[in-house]
């Protein structure tokens, strides 16, 4: 699905070279509070989103689940007021991309 994003946003020559930042990578999961520290906009969550990135894609689970947990939704927040393009990938595609075999909701 990261594939086809990269594919429809890129096209057929350039899309190799997509950079994509996944959030579950950037911090050590065990040791969380550490990295995420007392402002939730110092986090590389926050820096990220407003650093000038292009769009967000959220990867979706069959129950959803990225929109039950409160980092999401906060990244989902941030994504918004910075105006930037947000897309809900699934293993089926790109939600409403035509081009990545995905489907309407």
């Amino acid at each position: 699905s990261i594939q086809c994003h990269a594919l429809s946003k890129e096209g057929p020559t350039s899309w190799i070279d997509a950079a994509y930042w996944i959030c579950s990578f950037a911090n050590n999961q065990w040791n969380i509070g550490a990295d995420l520290g007392n402002d939730p906009m110092e986090s590389a969550f926050a820096r990220t989103l407003t650093a000038g990135i292009k769009g967000v894609a959220m990867v979706l689970d069959q129950e959803v689940q990225p929109l039950t947990r409160v980092w999401c939704l906060f990244e989902f927040l941030l994504s918004s007021r910075e105006h930037l393009e947000l897309v809900f990938v699934t293993n089926a595609g790109v939600v409403g991309d035509d081009g990545c075999s995905s489907f309407d909701i």
